[in-house]
């Protein structure tokens, strides 16, 4: 019997993005948003596993577009990103994305799925496209599970001053003074 825990675990993930067109005087122009992410097997089984978009319908705001084949992968050396994630205000999922050469409805692509603030950031300063969105419920408590199996936050130690004032003339470095 493995009674070890997994230092990696990889979700499969189906990420829904929202095309919502920009009208102006003679134009168009189409802005993307990340709508959501579904986690689970059953989820990213039923859309195209080719990698291209799938009309996924309407919101109130746009058209909606999935993608399905990706993973969330939870590393054990990133527990302390998402342990400060978990316990900030509103952890986020994040979606990379690049432009494609595809004429028609969809012309992007997702390239990675994360939720790693430094993955994310580390991107965009590589002027990918990164749209984020709030942690889908299912996902987070995986999140938090894996934190709570592979993290153990240390304990802040103050460090102690020293009494430069005492010190004299100890303190000096050797050539000077």
């Amino acid at each position: 019997m493995n009674t070890q825990i997994p230092t990696r675990l990889k979700l499969p993930v189906t990420v829904l993005l929202e095309r919502r067109m920009i009208s102006r005087s003679f134009w168009s122009l189409p802005s993307w948003y990340l709508y959501s992410v579904a986690v689970g097997e059953n989820v990213a089984a039923a859309a195209s596993a080719s990698g291209s978009a799938v009309s996924a319908g309407q919101s109130d705001k746009g058209a909606l577009f999935a993608w399905s084949g990706y993973q969330v992968t939870l590393y054990k050396d990133a527990c302390e990103r998402y342990w400060h994630a978990l316990i900030g205000d509103k952890p986020l999922v994040y979606v990379v994305c690049r432009d494609t050469e595809e004429e028609g409805e969809c012309n992007i692509q997702p390239v990675i799925v994360t939720i790693d603030y430094d993955e994310a950031t580390a991107c965009a300063e590589t002027d990918e496209l990164v749209l984020s969105a709030p942690i889908p419920a299912e996902l987070y408590r995986y999140m938090e599970t894996f934190v709570l199996q592979h993290y153990q936050p240390k304990e802040f130690k103050k460090r102690k001053r020293r009494k430069w004032s005492e010190e004299g003339d100890k303190g000096q470095q050797p050539g000077r003074g």
